[in-house]
């Protein structure tokens, strides 16, 4: 195979604000597996992957590196002000998202000791107790916005529980929380800072707090879980518990705001498939995971940057070059799909890049899966035949690193 490299980026849109981006990705990738790129609105030059076998390969290979000292490497390569883009999520210290290798194998197995899947499903009963105060309170109205008072409150909410936000610094906490992760929002950097004083408040309280010698599984909370937690003598320190809250905020938080308001919304445009989940409602976990496939919250994994040069798909990429694998685009790739651009709640599930693959596979899937499976059953269960107020292109795009809806209006019936 010949190899070839990039040296002027193709300029692409941003997909992910549109009611079916589809199109838009499947025309790309016919340019190629893997092409350099840059986003019509500005940022890093960044290559591009579209191919799922290829997205696999990079996802598990140690060359593409998340860590802070390759991210700032490439940084300095396109001369770019690393406060501009912040490498590791936002959160600063050591964490999931800045780490390879062993640092990240040894935070990950601390993590992995609170937020497991038997864990998550312990929250069951919170989850939806919450989400039928919630189909209570639309129950009462009949003009809604089902991001504003169904997915998000569900995402947030919980993500409290989780961090044992007390009750009281709820108002503020979902306040920092949206408008830091809101990249177009004025003051983003100012409540970003105020949420990471918060975390740093909240940690150092926890710690203080938190019963050393009570078992983790019996702890309050995953954060008092995450103080106590130890792996053979390893610990996290207070820097690593903010970094680590930080990160579970946006991966236990956007994550399921996302996913939720993608299935409304699919559902709603394809009403055959939502009538086959009502008569067969065992069909809910498959339609989830098509949800995810199809068009979930997640369009392109988080940065990577190449600490060597590497081949990928016939294309030379040297080191220092970003790279972002478009999940979306991999996700209807035919080789692995039949009729990829057909959503089918009865398809086998047989692995999407939802929510990432290799070690760095995203921490908060079970967690939204749980969410999502339980915010959806009620809801269909209370309100079968909802239909989304207005047209497609009347949905508000959050304009966050997750594919969300900001306001879906919709109506009972």
């Amino acid at each position: 195979m010949n190899t070839t490299t990039a040296h002027t980026p193709r300029i692409v849109p941003d997909y992910e604000a549109m009611l079916d981006p589809a199109p838009g990705y499947r025309e790309l990738a016919t340019e190629g597996a893997v092409q350099l790129v840059r986003r019509v609105n500005g940022g890093l030059a960044h290559y591009a992957v579209l191919d799922y076998k290829l997205a696999q390969e990079a996802l598990r290979s140690p060359v593409f590196s998340k860590t802070s000292e390759a991210m700032h490497f490439a940084l300095r390569l396109q001369d770019a002000d690393p406060a501009n883009y912040p490498i590791s999520g936002g959160a600063g210290a050591p964490n999931l998202l800045n780490t390879d290798g062993a640092d990240h194998a040894r935070l990950r197995n601390l993590v992995n000791m609170t937020f497991s899947p038997r864990r998550v499903q312990q929250l069951r009963g919170r989850v939806e107790a919450l989400v039928d105060r919630l189909i209570a309170d639309l129950q009462e109205q009949t003009d809604w916005d089902l991001v504003g008072q169904f997915a998000y409150p569900v995402g947030l909410t919980m993500i409290c529980d989780i961090l044992g936000v007390p009750q009281g610094d709820r108002d503020n906490f979902r306040h920092w929380a949206t408008q830091s992760m809101r990249i177009t929002a004025p003051d983003q950097k100012e409540n970003a800072g105020r949420l990471k004083g918060y975390l740093v408040d909240l940690v150092q309280a926890k710690r203080a707090q938190v019963d050393m010698a009570l078992p983790m599984d019996e702890q309050p909370d995953v954060l008092s879980a995450l103080c106590v937690a130890r792996d053979g003598g390893e610990s996290l320190d207070a820097d690593e518990l903010i970094s680590m809250s930080f990160l579970m905020l946006i991966a236990g938080h956007e994550t399921t705001v996302g996913l939720i308001g993608s299935a409304l919304i699919l559902l709603d445009r394809f009403r055959d498939q939502r009538a086959m989940l009502l008569a067969d409602p065992d069909l809910m976990r498959g339609a989830i995971e098509e949800v995810l496939r199809y068009d979930g919250p997640v369009h392109q994994t988080t940065m990577r940057a190449t600490n060597a040069d590497v081949e990928l798909g016939g294309v030379r990429i040297p080191r220092g070059s970003f790279v972002h694998v478009y999940t979306m685009a991999c996700n209807r790739d035919p080789e692995r799909w039949p009729d990829p651009d057909r959503f089918d709640i009865t398809r086998k599930p047989i692995g999407s890049l939802a929510f990432g693959y290799g070690p760095h596979m995203c921490l908060g899937l079970h967690l939204a899966r749980l969410e999502a499976e339980v915010a959806l059953t009620k809801f269909l269960h209370a309100f079968p035949d909802y239909r989304l107020a207005g047209t497609g292109g009347d949905i508000e795009w959050a304009g966050t690193v997750i594919r969300a809806a900001a306001v879906i209006r919709a109506v009972p019936r």
